[in-house]
């Protein structure tokens, strides 16, 4: 009997010790508490894909023409999602063809430049057509969309030029109880067709790959744990044999009862 508690001890220790590691992000097995960790990495470039909203603002000495580009630049530090709506009705759509158009300046062809391309050939047209003139670009219509074992399933809107996966998963609410983290799928779609590839949350190199930082329009699935299927066979099972049980019950009952 006691070597029987031993064993169950020992085996709950290793299972506590396995979702330890499994719960955990970023691990690294081997760090040194003293040492400072640097890790470099470089952020993707976004090629401006069609359906794209782009922020376009054009300053200038000129009040009537600073007028074509009155977006509201103070909602552009909100990380929410909430004033998404007004930069999708006042933002410059990238249209079918590549192209976007731009009061005074025209039509301009943006398709798979990056953002600051974007900027550089807006300010080249801006210089063209205006005197003492800034123009500013930035990409407002940067959506994520988290689906799985996620606290907050859905399409999230990012205010800012980039962000990473740990952040973005953060403002969905985190990993839930049953998610995977050494086991997410990230679906990305690049002028060249969708691209899939998975990413382990709990390895520390994870903080030096290409595959840190998030893209606009990238879906992010979270995989379930192994239990998660396991527990809902057992919820199943128990189902299934719980009305089995009360219908043998019950007709036993009724055969007594017509006796």
């Amino acid at each position: 009997m006691r070597i029987s508690i031993i064993i169950f001890l020992l085996f709950s220790l290793f299972l506590s010790s396995c979702m330890h590691h499994k719960i955990r992000y970023i691990q690294d097995k081997n760090e040194v508490f003293e040492k400072i960790g640097e890790y470099s990495n470089q952020v993707p470039d976004y090629r401006i894909q069609t359906k794209d909203i782009l922020y376009i603002k054009i300053t200038s000495t000129n009040k009537e023409i600073n007028e074509y580009f009155e977006i509201g630049t103070s909602q552009l530090g909100n990380s929410s999602g909430t004033q998404g709506n007004s930069f999708y009705l006042m933002g410059f759509t990238v249209n079918d063809t590549g192209y976007v158009s731009v009061p005074v300046l025209g039509d301009i062809y943006v398709e798979g430049a990056t953002v600051k391309e974007v900027q550089e050939l807006i300010q080249k047209k801006t210089d063209e057509h205006l005197n003492n003139a800034i123009a500013t670009v930035k990409l407002v219509s940067f959506y994520l969309t988290f689906l799985g074992e996620i606290n907050s399933q859905g399409k999230i809107t990012v205010m800012q030029d980039q962000v990473n996966i740990l952040d973005a998963i953060a403002l969905a609410g985190g990993v839930s109880d049953y998610g995977n983290k050494k086991n997410v799928l990230i679906v990305r779609q690049t002028l060249d067709g969708t691209k899939t590839f998975r990413v382990d949350l709990t390895e520390r190199k994870l903080l030096s790959s290409d595959k840190f930082y998030l893209l606009p329009n990238d879906i992010v699935i979270i995989e379930p744990l192994k239990r998660k299927s396991f527990q809902l066979g057992v919820r199943d099972y128990t189902l299934v044999l719980t009305t089995v049980t009360s219908t043998v019950t019950m007709v036993l009952l009724l055969v007594n009862l017509l006796k």
